[in-house]
């Protein structure tokens, strides 16, 4: 105990001989924030911004956990590494949510299933998910099955929508739009392919929607010649 007391006096002769007269509530402060990891959907400025209210904190007195409410308080930061270097210098390692759909309108959905609002959207090929408020756990449940039924198919999805009274609707890449209703939802996808590879897949252009509500076929809708 007493090496460590006469350690610490020791440190504490330095630093005073190194701030100078600066006051001592200041020797610890944080001048710098070093933000660190792999970014593609923040900038390093504009988290330097998010982060500006640290600046000037005590790294003696300011715990990780209140550092760690700044710093994941940006939209795309799903997690952060905090390091105290000092005298004077904060560290933080920033990990980004991933995205994997947009979700209604200036909202995206990332791979762990959470809804973020960023700022800025990036524009990246993903598909669109849309459906009512507190909705987005059922949308993105039928995403992912409706996604493995189309796995050995070209058929892709470019937005998939639950109306407000349940039903479903999907228009592929491919733009064919086709409404597959409330129920057995699988079973009518299923069919629409079925009819799809037979019968539509060379006269996309031609198609307007389809409609595959029906228990054992679907109907198209042409576009006027």
């Amino acid at each position: 105990m007493r090496i460590a007391a006469l350690i610490g006096a020791i440190l504490l002769i330095a630093i005073a001989v190194f701030q100078g007269k600066e006051s001592p509530k200041n020797w610890f402060a944080i001048h710098a924030i070093e933000i660190k990891g792999q970014l593609k959907y923040s900038s390093r400025d504009q988290l330097q911004k998010d982060y500006a209210s640290l600046l000037g904190k005590s790294l003696l007195t300011t715990s990780i956990s209140q550092i760690k409410a700044v710093t994941l308080s940006p939209q795309w930061v799903q997690s952060v590494e905090v390091r105290k270097v000092w005298p004077n210098t904060l560290q933080v390692v920033v990990h980004e949510h991933e995205p994997l759909a947009y979700w209604n309108n200036g909202q995206v959905i990332t791979t762990g299933a959470v809804i973020i609002s960023p700022k800025s959207i990036p524009n990246l090929p993903l598909p669109k998910l849309l459906g009512p408020e507190d909705s987005s756990d059922v949308v993105l449940e039928q995403f992912g099955l409706i996604s493995q039924v189309l796995s050995l198919t070209s058929l892709r999805i470019d937005s998939l929508q639950l109306k407000p009274r349940g039903a479903w609707v999907i228009i592929f890449k491919n733009g064919i739009k086709v409404k597959l209703g409330r129920e057995d939802i699988l079973e009518r996808l299923q069919r629409f392919i079925a009819v799809y590879k037979t019968d539509l897949s060379g006269r996309i252009d031609q198609i307007s929607s389809v409609d595959a509500r029906y228990p054992h076929g679907v109907a198209v809708a042409w576009k006027k010649q």
